[in-house]
């Protein structure tokens, strides 16, 4: 049982409908919830979920670039923070952003590029180590910061990047496609390709509207800035764990337990999920559509409760959950229905997210078509690593674009069209995925 994440029953009727997984090392956790470190194991921590993580035993192997493992299993930056007061400012081209209840925003002035695009012969995505190795147009950057150095092009907006980039300064004057960080711990704004909410201390992103945010996240101004905004998190009797002070949801009829949301203005505010899956809606804060009874963020261990129907349910945060590594979706286990407490699913249980190529995934996650529900096929958020397009692989946490294909590493290329050179985009047959062929790099 897990000890802190109390069940409050409410009437509602059961609409659950299942991901069936199809076509084709996450953060570990101490086997109880917390509200301090000191409530967890050694070298566990308590994450804002209110459950003990572990992110990482060996630096190099389970940290980015530039990070290293601490003694409470955590990737910490190499150095740096907030200033005094928590403050802090982005490199050229983006804000500092906070939560809470913020009343500024701090930007900076670009400086002019000090770099052009390259000479050589490498393409679009493929690993590099300074601009001149990266073909006409494009730029040798970090995708994230400290991380590897990519071939990538110049661009005006997200809409111009592939699949899982945003258009971002890196600091440099240049506009180039990064890949996505939103999610990424932080605990200054330079540590993030865009900003980092403060007070919740994780990269966020411009957006329009939640669709231009992982799954899960929803678009809010904070700070003068709309950026994106974490909703998937429990919040208990405690708000503050939320990344908008006091948007903590208890009263959506179906929830089992309070949950984090956000404020909107319209239903396009809210986080979105695939298709055909249904959609949040808003009522002034964005609300969970009826087959969700939870919060819990993909990649953490999934638990479940009992629905007003006594049916166990779980409480995913997209009502999905499937085993990463194994890529079956477990049976539930044995609840309890009277039991006040939550009950955490068989070893290897997750929680997953549906995800459009837009919004693509939170940090060190990929948007992968390789789901299904109701004869459509969605994109899957699934664990990356860093093995490159050909490189041998048994799982999808094996590579570096979170996809395992007949044993190589490869790339959902459905959006884009885009792979490393050496390999091709192939069609991969099968159901459609938002309108458009399934392919992949092959």
């Amino acid at each position: 049982m897990d000890r802190a994440r109390p069940v409050a029953f409410a009437l509602a009727s059961l609409t659950f409908g299942g991901l069936v997984a199809a076509f084709g090392g996450c953060a570990k956790s101490s086997p109880f919830a917390c509200d301090l470190n000191s409530d967890c194991d050694l070298g566990y921590y308590c994450g804002q979920e209110g459950k003990c993580l572990r992110d990482c035993v060996d630096s190099t192997r389970d940290c980015p670039k530039g990070y290293t493992c601490s003694s409470l299993g955590k990737c910490e930056f190499g150095s740096g923070g907030a200033g005094p007061g928590g403050t802090s400012t982005t490199g050229p081209g983006g804000p500092t952003t906070s939560t809470g209840n913020p009343t500024t925003t701090t930007t900076t002035t670009s400086s002019s590029p000090t770099t052009t695009s390259g000479s050589g012969s490498k393409g679009q995505l493929d690993l590099c180590n300074a601009d001149s190795e990266c073909g006409a147009s494009l730029f040798c950057r970090a995708m994230t910061k400290g991380a590897s150095m990519r071939c990538t092009p110049a661009c005006a907006s997200d809409s111009s990047c592939p699949s899982g980039f945003r258009c971002e300064d890196p600091g440099d004057g240049t506009k180039v496609c990064l890949e996505s960080d939103v999610g990424r711990v932080c605990t200054a704004a330079n540590q993030c390709n865009y900003g980092c909410l403060l007070d919740s201390k994780v990269c966020t992103a411009q957006c329009g509207s939640g669709a231009d945010c992982p799954n899960g996240w929803g678009c809010m101004a904070v700070g003068g800035q709309q950026v994106c905004v974490k909703a998937e998190a429990y919040c208990g009797a405690d708000p503050t764990k939320c990344v908008v002070t006091s948007a903590c949801d208890a009263s959506t009829t179906q929830l089992i337990v309070s949950s984090c949301t956000l404020s909107c203005a319209t239903a396009a505010d809210c986080p979105q999920r695939a298709l055909p899956l249904a959609p949040w809606t808003c009522n002034g804060i964005c609300q969970r559509p009826g087959d969700v009874y939870g919060p819990l963020e993909g990649g953490i261990p999934a638990e479940y409760a009992c629905n007003a129907s006594s049916q166990v349910v779980n409480l995913c945060n997209d009502a999905q959950h499937i085993d990463f590594n194994q890529f079956t979706i477990p049976a539930p286990p044995a609840v309890n229905c009277a039991s006040s407490m939550t009950t955490q699913g068989v070893a290897g249980d997750a929680c997953v997210d549906s995800c459009r190529y837009q919004g693509a995934c939170p940090y060190l996650f990929d948007c992968t078509a390789v789901g299904q529900v109701n004869g459509q096929r969605i994109g899957l958020c699934l664990r990356g690593g860093i093995g490159e397009v050909g490189d041998a692989c048994t799982t999808d946490s094996q590579c570096a674009f979170g996809y395992c294909k007949t044993q190589k590493c490869s790339r959902d290329c459905s959006k884009d069209g885009i792979c490393p050179t050496g390999s091709t985009c192939t069609a991969g047959g099968g159901p459609t995925v938002e309108g458009l062929a399934f392919r992949f790099c092959l």
